[in-house]
């Protein structure tokens, strides 16, 4: 599939909203959060959800419901605090992180006990600084 992209400059009121003092991460989910349900109209279903045991372990970062197309949404979050001297966040995800997100989306279905239309696997890259911008990647995972 083929990821759809836009992207979009975070206005300074947002994102000073969301306050300094907690982690970059947790400002990033927040940001992300805020976006997918106000600008895209999903519905959160689950922040942080992680696998604790047996040979997988790790989280996904939010998981939302577009309920028009009954479509779960994964939604791996990359927050960077300099996009010119890191590489940005969307260069943060390798081909080792995509397969270990579609191994954790399979282990989120399982335990969920619902059915749904489509999945879908998207990357929300945060890039704060002097000029904050959203890039959110639809199916890019």
């Amino acid at each position: 599939m083929d990821p759809t992209t836009h992207s979009r400059d975070l206005p300074a009121a947002l994102v000073d909203a969301i306050g300094t003092a907690e982690p970059l991460g947790v400002r990033g989910e927040a940001l992300a959060a805020h976006h997918l349900v106000a600008d895209d109209g999903l519905t959160l279903v689950e922040r942080n959800w992680r696998l604790a045991s047996g040979e997988l372990r790790g989280e996904l970062d939010l998981i939302a419901h577009e309920p028009h197309a009954d479509v779960l949404v994964v939604c791996e979050v990359k927050t960077r605090r300099d996009a010119e001297r890191f590489g940005g966040a969307v260069a943060a995800v390798d081909h080792r992180k995509r397969a270990r997100l579609r191994a954790l989306t399979a282990a989120y279905l399982r335990s969920c006990g619902r059915c749904y239309g489509r999945v879908r696997l998207d990357l929300l890259a945060i890039d704060l600084g002097r000029a904050p911008r959203l890039t959110h990647l639809a199916g890019a995972l």
